[in-house]
């Protein structure tokens, strides 16, 4: 089937957000939405709000990073915008809410420019809260709005703002389904260590779910504030040994470690819908998490994944508990996500994003029915495989490529998240 023409080719799109090599989801979905614009033939310009060069100073980085946002950004709008019919802030909650938002607002109204904003924050709920006078002045002066998930799109409308839908978007190529013959009891959990995310209630369950499944394993990703607090837990509640820990990975041992794994959990008590859940589901890889935010619109309880209350240790291990002993429900659970996944395509949203660029009036579920691929023939890096389950040293630093190296000590690193929605 031809896909029809939206009129992106017309297009000149300046993206404002996080791009890689900044770690974190939002980064991903930015460089993704410019790629398959391009591939639409849209003139795309990246305006990236990162300086990675400043973040990596020690010691002095993460205080002049704010001030050193601020001036390249402007300087970075200022270069985009003589080429540039509009300009689409893809924005998170506090710091990567106000930088992108209030600077390309300024630009773009003194450049009679349109200014879209796609808001992705998992803290809509406080946030949005805590501020919105601040947060609604600035969103009803822009010429489009957006949010990722229906449970933010209602937040926003308590303050009398009409966002438009538009999930986050998956490249369903780059996830091949993985032909299990098992389901060893080996999960992944990824997010940052702070309290929204509330890792020690992985911890919690790790342990119950142990005195079921003694072999169980887990892998944990993520640094930020709580980690010296989550080694101390792991110790007391005799899990540190059945625990890989990774303060990060690179994008291929993520994409690995995910489809490797047998579950992934969520345990955040406030979220959107978070990039890892969409690509397990398109990997194959059961999900197991708690029902907060824009979870339940990717995950029906028992259908496409297991859903537990917030909070519950329990729950959440007896959840995991039953899909790791039925490999029936595992596999079935697994099949239906893998269709959920399919929801978040380019070619589902090509039209809502040509909509929300004012390109044409085309409507809905006009785009192509390729199929994706359901196979798997790729080589992949057996990150789980070959983590040795001990909780890893704190002098130790992840290599920037290749499988991570086994994990010798009894520390763990204090450091600061890279995907924190608050963090400059």
């Amino acid at each position: 089937m031809t896909t029809p023409d939206l009129g992106f080719r017309r297009a000149r799109i300046a993206v404002v957000g996080p791009f890689p090599p900044r770690a974190g989801e939002l980064s991903g979905q930015t460089e993704l939405l410019c790629r398959l614009l391009q591939e639409e033939g849209a003139w795309v310009q990246r305006v990236n709000t990162d300086v990675p060069g400043v973040r990596r100073l020690p010691g002095v980085g993460i205080h002049l990073l704010p001030l050193v946002q601020v001036l390249l950004v402007c300087w970075r709008l200022l270069t985009v915008l003589p080429r540039s019919d509009l300009l689409h802030v893809v924005a998170a909650s506090g710091w990567g809410f106000y930088l992108p938002v209030v600077l390309t607002l300024l630009f773009g109204k003194l450049g009679r420019r349109r200014v879209l904003i796609t808001y992705t924050g998992g803290l809509a709920r406080s946030f949005v809260t805590r501020s919105w006078r601040s947060v609604t002045w600035l969103l009803r002066r822009v010429d489009g709005l957006a949010v990722t998930t229906t449970y933010s799109q209602e937040i926003l409308q308590r303050y009398g703002l009409r966002a438009t839908v538009i999930p986050n978007l998956l490249a369903l190529e780059e996830h091949p389904l993985l032909a299990r013959a098992s389901w060893p009891p080996l999960l992944f959990w990824l997010d940052e260590l702070e309290p929204r995310a509330d890792p020690q209630l992985a911890l919690h369950a790790l342990a119950q779910l142990r005195r079921r499944m003694p072999e169980a394993r887990l892998m944990l990703v993520g640094s930020g504030p709580l980690a010296a607090e989550l080694f101390a837990l792991a110790r007391a509640l005799g899990v540190a040994d059945a625990i890989a820990y990774r303060p990060a990975l690179t994008e291929r041992q993520r994409r690995d470690a995910i489809r490797e794994a047998s579950v992934v959990w969520r345990t955040a008590d406030e979220d959107s819908l978070p990039q890892v859940l969409l690509e397990a589901a398109a990997s194959g890889t059961v999900v197991v998490a708690t029902a907060v935010g824009g979870i339940p619109e990717l995950l029906d309880d028992g259908v496409d994944g297991m859903l537990a209350p917030v909070g519950d240790a329990d729950a959440l291990a007896q959840a995991t508990e039953r899909v790791l002993s039925r490999p029936f429900l595992a596999e079935s659970l697994a099949t239906n996500a893998r269709i959920s996944a399919e929801r978040f395509t380019w070619r589902r949203h090509r039209a809502a994003y040509a909509r929300l660029y004012g390109l044409t009036a085309a409507a809905a579920g006009q785009a192509g029915r390729d199929d994706p691929p359901d196979h798997d023939d790729e080589t992949h890096d057996d990150v789980l495989g070959q983590a040795e389950f001990l909780w890893s040293d704190p002098s130790a630093s992840l290599p920037e490529a290749g499988p991570p190296t086994p994990a010798r000590g009894r520390g763990l690193t204090r450091r600061r998240g890279p995907e924190s929605d608050e963090s400059p």
